[in-house]
C-alpha cells in the first residue's frame, strides 16, 4: 500500500522544482527523503530538500512535510527551527494540507520559516442523484358543516351527492370568491410527511358545482414518496493544474500541472 505520506512529500518536492524551474533555476534539483548531517553531528531526516553553492558558501532549503487534518502547533516549528539551526545556513519550509495556529505563525516569522499550503485540486467530480418522487392520493374534502347546511339551503336542497374529480391544478378560493391557492401548491408546500395527513384548511371555500363556495374544515391526503431513475454525471474543473501552493503570508499562489510545470495561474493561457 503506497504511504500517503510520502506521497504528499513526493507532491511539495515536484511542486518546489517546478517553482525553481519557473524561477529560472533549471540546474537545481529538488530531493525527495534526505538525511543530513548537522553542526553538532546528529544527523537530520528531511522530507525535501535542495541547495547550491553561492561564493564558497552552500545555502540548503529544507522542506517539512505535515499531511494533518489538523492546523501544525508552534511546537512543530520550534523543533524545526532547531533542526535548521544545527545544518547550518538553510532556509526553512514547512508545507501541510491543513492550516498553522497562530503561535506556529509567529514563531516561524521570528525563524524566517516559510509556511505554505499545498493540496491537490479536485479536477473533476463523478455525482448520483437519487431523485424522490412524491404523490399525494386519497384526497378527502371535509365541509364545514354549517357552510354546508346554508349552501343545502340556499339551492333549496335537503342533501346533496354527486361524484367529481379534482385535478391537481383545481383552485381554493377566499371568503371573496378569489383564487386564493391550487390544491397541488397547498399540498406541495404543506411540509407533509409520508402516510396519511390532515391539513387544516378552514379559510379557504372549494367551489362545488351546483352548490357553489362551500367552507372547508379540511384535506385529508396521503403522502406516497418514490424513489426515481438515479441520475449519475460528471463536472470537470475548467483548470488544467493539478495542484496548488499558496504562501500564507505572502499570499500568492502557484499552480503544478500534470506536465511538471508551475505558473501564477490556474490555466496554461
Amino acid at each position: 500500500m503506497t504511504n500517503i505520506n510520502t506521497e504528499y512529500e513526493k507532491l511539495v518536492a515536484e511542486i518546489h522544482q517546478g517553482m525553481l524551474n519557473f524561477d529560472g533555476f533549471e540546474n537545481l534539483r529538488v530531493e525527495h527523503d534526505v538525511t543530513i548531517t548537522g553542526k553538532s553531528g546528529a544527523t537530520h531526516q528531511i522530507d525535501v530538500y535542495w541547495e547550491f553553492k553561492a561564493a564558497g558558501t552552500t545555502y540548503r532549503t529544507c522542506v517539512e512535510c505535515k499531511n494533518y487534518k489538523s492546523a501544525v502547533k508552534k511546537s512543530h516549528v520550534a523543533s524545526f527551527a532547531e533542526i535548521l539551526r544545527d545544518i547550518g545556513n538553510a532556509n526553512g519550509i514547512i508545507a501541510t494540507t491543513s492550516s498553522f495556529q497562530k503561535g506556529a505563525v509567529l514563531l516561524a516569522k521570528e525563524n524566517n520559516i516559510r509556511l505554505v499550503l499545498v493540496n491537490h485540486l479536485i479536477k473533476s467530480i463523478h455525482y448520483t442523484i437519487q431523485p424522490i418522487m412524491s404523490d399525494f392520493e386519497n384526497t378527502k374534502f371535509n365541509f364545514n358543516q354549517d357552510s354546508a347546511k346554508e349552501a343545502l339551503k340556499r339551492n333549496g336542497l335537503d342533501k346533496y351527492e354527486m361524484n367529481f374529480t379534482y385535478p391537481g391544478h383545481h383552485p381554493l378560493i377566499d371568503g371573496h370568491g378569489e383564487v386564493a391557492v391550487r390544491l397541488n401548491e397547498l399540498i406541495n408546500t404543506s411540509n407533509l410527511v409520508e402516510g396519511h395527513n390532515t391539513l387544516d384548511c378552514s379559510k379557504y371555500y372549494l367551489d362545488v358545482e351546483g352548490l357553489g363556495p362551500i367552507q372547508l374544515d379540511s384535506i385529508e391526503v396521503d403522502m406516497i414518496h418514490r424513489e426515481a431513475q438515479p441520475i449519475k454525471g460528471l463536472v470537470e474543473s475548467p483548470n488544467s493544474a493539478k495542484a496548488a501552493i499558496e504562501d500564507i503570508v505572502d499570499e500568492n499562489v502557484h499552480y503544478l500541472h500534470d506536465d511538471g510545470t508551475v505558473n501564477d495561474v490556474p490555466n496554461n493561457a
